[in-house]
């Protein structure tokens, strides 16, 4: 089966990279990609949590009979890593039945704050800070950041496979990331997946932003 191939190379790929003392990061691709580089990472670092910045749940136990999709991939990062002791979701819109059951039954191993309660708060008098701290709070010491592009507002990805409207501006969650970094958290590595290719270069500029971004951010935590 070659989504197991797959896996199981990104898997070999990263834990060699780790082991030679490397910062390691994945780029998608879509959001199928990480689940080996997730295992690499538990066994290199121990017990860490998923920061899921996305529109999506990515809680389908399969997606048109594919068991190893991008709607599955963190079902099957919970179901099969052990080390991901918690999964923190941020500004999803767009879930089925099933992944909302699925969070409900998981004991809190799974946080997930939806955009609609998001925008709410703010409408309501919640600054940005206040919400970013409670998202802070929910994560463990270690955590792996998992970035699917179409968690921003869409008119930033375009062409990126399932756009959602609604969504984040990218300072709202390099704020959100800063806060994670002063928290004294470790950010053991991160993956951002997703990001299509465009007629006129938007998707790929947004996207080089981010990954810049990211670098930095993952750098300034493993001094």
């Amino acid at each position: 089966m070659i989504s197991a191939f797959l896996n199981d190379w990104v898997y070999l790929q990263t834990g060699k990279l780790l082991n030679a003392g490397k910062l390691v990061v994945l780029l998608g691709g879509d959001h199928s990609t990480p689940l080996g580089f997730f295992k690499a990472v538990g066994e290199k670092f121990g017990d860490f949590g998923i920061l899921q910045i996305d529109a999506h749940c990515d809680l389908r136990k399969a997606y048109e009979g594919f068991v190893y999709s991008h709607a599955s991939i963190m079902y099957n990062a919970l179901e099969e890593i052990p080390s991901v002791k918690k999964l923190v979701q941020v500004g999803i819109r767009d879930y089925c039945e099933e992944e909302l059951d699925y969070i409900r039954s998981s004991n809190g191993r799974v946080y997930t704050l939806f955009d609609q309660q998001i925008k709410e708060r703010m409408y309501e008098g919640d600054s940005w800070k206040m919400i970013v701290d409670d998202i802070v709070n929910a994560l463990p010491q270690q955590v792996h950041l998992s970035f699917d592009i179409d968690g921003l507002d869409p008119s930033l990805c375009p062409r990126t496979g399932t756009p959602v409207q609604g969504g984040f501006q990218t300072e709202q969650i390099f704020y959100l990331l800063k806060k994670v970094l002063q928290s004294g958290r470790r950010i053991t590595s991160f993956d951002l997946v997703e990001v299509g290719v465009s007629h006129n270069e938007w998707d790929e500029n947004v996207g080089a932003r981010v990954l810049y971004k990211l670098c930095n951010l993952l750098i300034a935590a493993n001094r």
